[in-house]
């Protein structure tokens, strides 16, 4: 169930975006209007945050706990890529590439996340070409590397 967002993690997340690669291009004012639209949502170990293949519909902020990216190598097997932990940002490349998501992840034990919303995300591509265009160049880095496992 989701829960709003208090002042203390408000500020949090604020302090976290100045340092995600994802949001430097952001103005202030921009990284707070984000802000206010996310909530929190948490996770039991194991708890599948979204698939690989699923169709994007939000990008996620580690709170607390830490979470496993899983890539399917093959049919039945599958490779852990990397553990994620408080002030990870992920999913939002998926919102770059308008493609199903190129990896599964899963709370590797309790997890709280913010969440942002593609079509608040989306909304802010649009009022911020120069922002969209540093994204498109952040996610082919990404896809180079995600390719290469």
């Amino acid at each position: 169930m989701a829960e709003d967002i208090d002042k203390k993690e408000f500020e949090w997340i604020s302090e976290v975006f100045k340092k995600v690669e994802v949001f430097t291009g952001l103005s202030y004012s921009e990284r707070e209007a984000l802000i206010e639209e996310m909530y929190k949502l948490r996770y039991k170990a194991e708890d599948p945050v979204f698939k690989e293949g699923d169709n994007p519909n939000a990008c996620f902020l580690i709170y607390k706990g830490k979470a496993k990216v899983i890539k399917n190598k093959m049919i039945v097997l599958k490779k852990q890529v990397s553990i994620l932990g408080p002030g990870s940002f992920f999913g939002e490349m998926a919102f770059l590439t308008y493609t199903p998501r190129v990896a599964t992840v899963v709370a590797k034990n309790d997890l709280v996340c913010f969440v942002l919303l593609k079509s608040t995300f989306q909304r802010l591509l649009e009022k911020n070409p120069a922002f969209k265009t540093w994204l498109e160049t952040l996610s082919a880095k990404r896809m180079v590397k995600l390719e290469s496992i």
